[in-house]
């Protein structure tokens, strides 16, 4: 069985002979060794390797937005580890130090870690919390005597990359701690603070996307609204992240994960909504394809539940009969969009609007009804019913269909890489809709204003 032990046994016999003991070793951290070995690094000592203070400052001044994006996060990871010595980093995707919070001891005592400008790679430090994901492409822990250098055996140290804008690795976040406990309340928060940077990251080209195609006064509703959304998800995602550091040194674990679920599902959607956002910037008019017309009605209804309620209006999904139709998804999704919008406006406050998705067997067409009800009932004048249409497809590979809005770019899904949280009960958007034989009428959905 492979222990701390073992790998503290592991080190000596490579300190001593030079040779890797496979069986002693977690086969990340057997690869970690064998990479460090290949490329020099010295177990005993870390090569003393680090920018001068010029190219430290064009270095933190390139990455002003990664540094931004990730301030809330570190902050919350800090509060996390309580009074346990420990050190939260990032670096940019050379494994070079960007920032470090932690205790005082940590960051500027005698002890303390490397700072701003020091490199981490695998080369210098051998396996560690920076160097060590970015080599792998993924989460890594490191305990004690997992480190191929000897002045590393007294921290745990964790580790995963961060994505940017082009799905490239942008950076890493990194937790390293005394105390091998508080390295397993860090765990989950660290994975949830990397979502949260990744969706910060990503929101800082949206506004450029949509200020570059919509500009028509009805476009900028929709990027009014969008906006909102993403702001209440935002809030949301760090506050919760911000909860769950405060309470992780001294809550029940079962606590400190629900604020993180919380907050994980803010993330996701924010996630969502720049998706959504994206695509209805993009330009590109896209070939017409299988799309499941009630799932992407479903996920424009949930992102726009911020905006139904900023406008006092009740959102009910009624009849959502699983319908499949032939569309460019983007122009379908902006169709919608301002349908929905239109609706909110004639409902007015207190009013509501009505949804239901239905598949027309004679006319093969799948429909999407929106019905504004004003507060004031229906009256003399009855409410316009828009009918939205869309040729329908009734045999399609459910493997060929799309389930939600697609990316901008098919690099766009190497972003949500990182597992989300566990929900039990919860159903990810992609599980939703694809079938196109039978009539199923799930119970209606509210959304946005509470029904009196």
């Amino acid at each position: 069985m492979v222990t701390t032990d073992t790998a503290r046994q592991a080190w000596s016999r490579y300190v001593s002979t030079g040779a890797i003991v496979t069986s002693l070793l977690r086969e990340p951290v057997r690869y970690a060794w064998e990479r460090a070995h290949e490329l020099g690094a010295n177990p005993h000592a870390m090569k003393a390797e680090r920018l001068s203070t010029l190219e430290t400052e064009r270095m933190l001044a390139r990455e002003q937005a990664l540094l931004s994006a990730a301030q809330p996060f570190l902050q919350a990871l800090s509060s996390a580890a309580g009074a346990e010595r420990h050190a939260v980093m990032i670096s940019d995707a050379q494994a070079v130090v960007l920032d470090v919070v932690g205790d005082e001891e940590s960051v500027h005592g005698r002890e303390r870690v490397p700072g701003p400008g020091a490199l981490l790679s695998e080369e210098v430090c051998g396996s560690n919390g920076l160097g060590t994901p970015l080599a792998m492409g993924s989460y890594v822990e490191l305990v004690g005597p997992e480190h191929f250098i000897g002045g590393f055996h007294s921290f745990t140290c964790q580790g995963i990359p961060l994505l940017g804008l082009d799905g490239r690795v942008a950076g890493v976040l990194s937790t390293s701690v005394r105390a091998p406990g508080a390295s397993r309340r860090l765990r989950e928060i660290l994975v949830c603070a990397a979502h949260g940077i990744e969706a910060e990251l990503l929101l800082g080209r949206m506004e450029q996307d949509m200020q570059k195609v919509l500009s028509a006064p009805e476009d900028s509703r929709a990027r009014d609204a969008l906006r909102r959304d993403v702001a209440q998800a935002r809030r949301i995602a760090q506050a919760g992240v911000r909860e769950a550091g405060r309470r992780a040194a001294w809550s029940p674990v079962e606590e400190v994960l629900h604020q993180l679920r919380l907050a994980d599902e803010a993330i996701l959607r924010v996630r969502r909504n720049i998706r959504l956002w994206r695509a209805l910037a993009s330009s590109v008019t896209g070939a017409p394809r299988p799309v499941a017309l009630t799932a992407l009605v479903e996920e424009l209804s949930e992102l726009l539940r911020a905006e139904a309620v900023t406008q006092g209006v009740e959102l009910i999904l009624r009849e959502r009969e699983p319908v499949t139709v032939e569309a460019d998804p983007h122009a379908l999704a902006r169709v919608l969009l301002h349908g929905f919008l239109d609706a909110f406006a004639l409902a007015g406050m207190g009013g509501a609007v009505q949804v239901d998705v239905r598949l027309d067997h004679v006319l093969r067409e799948g429909e999407v009804s929106v019905l504004p009800v004003p507060a004031m009932g229906l009256g003399a004048s009855p409410p316009v019913v828009q009918r939205l249409s869309f040729p329908a497809l009734f045999k399609v590979s459910p493997e060929n269909t799309l389930l939600s809005l697609p990316a901008v770019e098919e690099r766009e899904a190497g972003r949500m890489r990182h597992a989300p949280l566990p929900r039990p009960g919860h159903e990810e958007l992609g599980e939703i809709g694809g079938g196109v034989s039978g009539v199923h009428v799930p119970a209606p959905i509210l959304l946005g204003r509470r029904a009196n």
